[in-house]
């Protein structure tokens, strides 16, 4: 969620690179850097803390130049310091990067370059960035070579920008995954490179949008575009309203869909400071535990309404199979109801994504006179359940305009499962050699949601088949029957069809009735340690006459050759199959009610946050 900006023209770069930080300052950050390039050398001014604050600093010092890059950071590798904002800088300040995103290798890639030489002067992921960039262009390459050839060596989903003294007057910036987007603004003798539609529009509405695996060039006279062999590409320049709501949308039609796309970005967010991974380990310091305190607990309960309910279900499996503490998920307008049995050892999670639900209020007061121990997951700082818990995990997601929850429900459940896996290691339950697995595994999670969110075609053709249907099922087992809910829920909300989840092994005792070819099955069938259980029950539905769309684990020819549609996640460990789970059901959702011509930002009779019981 961090934000990039990027300059090249007559003015001079640096009020044109802190007035765009200013407009990128809702998106939230810990610290800002700026770079501009000149004859003598890279200039450069970053601090932690404000915009504010580097405004001040750039005054006090002569950083001239007419080409330059900012950023503003949300610390994922390394604490919140000078030395770690962005931009990074080579060791002769002949280059300068700033990135959006995680390098999942960058351990690796580190141990190459100080072998070779190379002084690393902070404690990120995105130094080796600039360091094997300016390998490369010692090596002769130029500016956007070097790009290409790193670019092909880091992995994880990014967003990178860069600059070098040694190629002056340019600016050249890739995307890969959708990790953060890049959007390109032509404009009359400069160009612009950002992160956000928002920041270019004071100079220009002539806009292209980068895809994955996409590289800009930015000249004061032109902007060109290259894939990552070198290729030429054609962008099509795009003409876009200069309205508040029109630029936060930037290329796409609904903020829904915006909202999906944007989970990459969500998730890294949600990790930043909160793994170490250096050492593979989680850390929540928000939460202040002690390991004696965490031992005494006797149960979890977790509460929620809505979305944030089925993010509480996943949440409870989590703390329960991770942890090995009892846990469970509880309707939080029900709660307070049935004199629930819970105490000073007995720890409360309230999940609430605007921290207003009245319900979810109510409940957390219940547990309250109740002494027992509470934990908000939220993400609006400040509001009232943050008010009423001991302490509150941020999921970090950015604003959601969409009324149909989807980047808050991923963010839920990584929040959920970091808190699962740090219990689990205060309660001895975790050894190191799985913290680490799990550190590594959730830092892949962007990088695979990435690939997830970039498929589109596939869902259209399928919604043009259910958005005939009167009815929908769906079906999940363990950790992924929340989401089968969550699913079926987003079906309704959006696109007003009858949508039922169920979990899988409650088949016989009911759900069996409602099988025909009128009511298409949504089975959830990714390989884990219940797939042989999930094949029976397609073969089940099959066998009583039912069509079957299964969500699979990309590369399964059994169960596709069975099914009559499929959908697919990548190969991913169980821990975090459920976020990647989530994606296909979002997607399929928001395709149905565009079909139907509904507009799934303003669903009839729903509203973002139910105040009111």
């Amino acid at each position: 969620m961090c934000g990039i900006i990027a300059y090249t023209g007559r003015q001079q770069a640096a009020p044109i690179l802190i007035e765009a930080l200013k407009t990128l300052e809702y998106r939230g950050y810990d610290s800002a850097g700026i770079a501009v390039a000149a004859e003598k050398g890279m200039n450069t001014a970053k601090v932690a803390g404000r915009v504010e604050a580097l405004a001040s600093s750039v005054k006090k010092r002569d950083v001239r130049g007419t080409t330059g890059i900012g950023h503003t950071r949300w610390a994922t590798h390394g604490g919140v310091t000078d030395r770690n904002a962005h931009p990074h800088v080579s060791t002769d300040g002949s280059m300068a990067i700033v990135h959006n995103g995680i390098v999942e290798n960058y351990l690796e890639l580190k141990a190459g370059l100080v072998a070779r030489g190379y002084r690393f002067a902070s404690d990120t992921d995105s130094e080796v960035i600039v360091h094997m960039m300016d390998g490369f262009m010692k090596d002769g390459d130029n500016l956007e070579t070097a790009l290409r050839k790193t670019a092909r060596m880091i992995r994880g989903a990014a967003a990178i920008v860069a600059l070098a003294t040694d190629d002056p007057g340019k600016v050249v910036g890739l995307r890969l995954g959708n990790a953060g987007g890049l959007v390109c603004g032509f404009g009359d003798g400069q160009n612009l490179l950002a992160s956000d539609l928002l920041a270019l529009l004071p100079h220009t509405n002539r806009v292209a949008y980068l895809e994955s695996g996409e590289v800009a060039i930015a000249t004061r006279t032109g902007l060109s575009f290259i894939d990552l062999e070198g290729r030429a590409v054609n962008k099509q320049e795009i003409v876009v309203e200069r309205t508040r709501e029109a630029a936060a949308r930037g290329k796409f039609p609904h903020f829904m869909a915006k909202e999906i796309a944007e989970q990459p970005q969500a998730a890294t967010a949600c990790l930043r400071q909160r793994i170490d991974f250096e050492r593979g380990r989680i850390e929540l310091p928000e939460l202040k535990l002690t390991a004696g305190e965490v031992r005494k607990l006797r149960q979890v309960v977790l509460i929620g309404m809505g979305t944030s309910l089925h993010a509480a279900m996943a949440g409870a499996h989590a703390i329960e199979a991770i942890a090995r503490i009892p846990a469970r998920a509880e309707n939080a307008s029900e709660f307070r109801y049935r004199e629930p049995v819970i105490g000073p050892e007995t720890l409360v999670v309230a999940v609430t994504q605007s921290g207003e639900t009245a319900d979810t209020l109510a409940a957390m007061d219940e547990a309250r006179r109740r002494s027992a121990r509470q934990f908000a997951v939220t993400e609006v700082d400040g509001s009232q359940a943050t008010r009423i818990a001991d302490a509150t995990l941020l999921l970090r997601a950015g604003q959601e305009i969409g009324v149909a929850s989807t980047k808050t429900m991923t963010c839920s459940m990584v929040v959920l499962t970091l808190l699962a896996l740090y219990l689990g290691r205060l309660r001895g339950e975790l050894a190191p050699d799985r913290e680490r697995a799990a550190v590594e595994q959730l830092a892949a999670l962007p990088r695979l949601l990435s690939a997830m969110t970039e498929l589109e075609d596939g869902y259209r053709t399928l919604a043009e088949r259910i958005k005939s249907t009167d009815h929908l099922l769906y079906l999940g087992r363990g950790p992924l029957f929340p989401l089968a809910l969550e699913g079926a829920l987003k079906m309704k909300e959006i696109a007003y069809i009858h949508a039922e989840g169920y979990p899988a092994g409650e088949m016989k005792h009911g759900f069996i009735a409602l099988i025909s070819d009128r009511v298409p099955t949504i089975v959830l069938a990714p390989r884990n340690g219940l797939y042989e259980k999930m094949l029976s029950n397609v073969n089940e539905v099959k066998a009583r006459g039912g069509e079957v769309i299964a969500i699979l684990t990309e590369g399964d020819e059994g169960i596709a050759k069975i099914v009559d549609h499929a959908l697919y996640v990548p190969d991913a460990p169980e821990l975090i199959q459920p976020m990647l789970s989530l994606v296909p059901m979002q997607l399929l959702a928001y395709h149905v009610a565009v079909g139907l011509n509904r507009d799934p930002d303003k669903p009839r009779n729903l509203a973002k946050t139910v105040t009111v019981e």
